[in-house]
């Protein structure tokens, strides 16, 4: 019995060393990535843009990105459709209310492999005040090393969510600016 009590926190203790040993930090490499949307206008085109400042972190414990906590913090402000006009009316209160609410973030609370090197992320994101549930599909494009040698990974996120579910221009009508929103990430990851 004494050597099932001394055995039991030895193998706990290796346990930790090991899962430690496989634990890594990422953060996204912004340069060479793109956190971008596209909603459809007046039903006969869409209307592409995208966040230009954001920040992207993962913890992973394993080979793969199975497990993985991610957490995502975007710049509400730093909305870009390529129109300064129609920008800031997205920052203002009609839409995002930047100067309100100046963070849109997103925090995993499940990464589960499929196959092919695609993930289901679910998670919580929290935008205009307002959090709610949501599921990304995630795919690894593949991973290199850099020039100095430091780990790379290619990382694609995509998800529908509803505008309507997190109050972002509500006196909007749908038949002109659609109530689906297409997220569309492509992220460059690197190892810490």
């Amino acid at each position: 019995m004494k050597k099932i009590k001394f055995l039991f926190p030895l193998f706990v203790f290796c346990s930790f060393i090991t899962l430690s040993q496989n634990a890594a930090s990422w953060t996204a490499d912004v340069s060479h990535s793109n956190v971008g949307f596209k909603v459809s206008h007046k039903a006969i085109s869409n209307t592409i843009g995208d966040f230009r400042d954001f920040e992207l972190t993962m913890t992973t414990t394993n080979d793969n990105f199975e497990g993985a906590d991610i957490k995502m913090v975007i710049e509400t402000a730093s909305i870009n459709t390529a129109n300064s006009s129609r920008d800031e009316h997205l920052r203002s209160e009609d839409f995002f209310d930047a100067k309100r609410f100046p963070q849109i973030t997103f925090t995993s609370s499940s990464v589960v492999l499929n196959k092919d090197n695609t993930y289901d992320v679910k998670g919580i994101l929290s935008m205009h005040g307002v959090k709610k549930e949501l599921m990304l599909s995630m795919t690894h494009n593949g991973s290199t090393t850099s020039r100095n040698g430091s780990e790379l990974a290619g990382l694609y996120f995509s998800t529908i969510f509803k505008r309507s579910d997190f109050m972002i221009g509500e006196e909007m009508p749908t038949s002109v600016v659609a109530d689906d929103i297409l997220l569309n990430a492509e992220i460059e990851i690197i190892k810490k």
